[in-house]
């Protein structure tokens, strides 16, 4: 069905959208920190209510529900998946000094 619509969820924390966290202890899954943005273009898309209601009660934020076409929902993760690969790599190129 082209016309069927999607729903996905964010996070918001005040005017800003959740895009990733990372983890100081894997094993423990400890989260050292969340990062968030001001662009909901580049926000992270949870396709799953209850992982977007943990997240969020763990990072102190809100779920805001979004729907969109099959296109757009992948989209909207291409973006944001461009978005973390572009900025590890400046961070990488930033603190690869010799």
């Amino acid at each position: 069905m082209p016309n069927k619509e999607y729903p996905y969820y964010f996070i918001k924390l005040g005017k800003l959208y959740y895009v990733n966290e990372s983890c100081r202890n894997v094993k423990r899954k400890e989260i050292s920190r969340y990062e968030f943005t001001n662009d909901e273009l580049v926000a992270f898309p949870f396709d799953t209510r209850s992982i977007a209601k943990q997240t969020a009660d763990e990072c102190g934020g809100y779920i805001v529900d979004r729907k969109a076409k099959f296109e757009d929902y992948i989209s909207q993760g291409e973006r944001w998946s461009k978005y973390i690969d572009y900025k590890e790599k400046n961070i990488w190129k930033l603190y690869n000094v010799k």
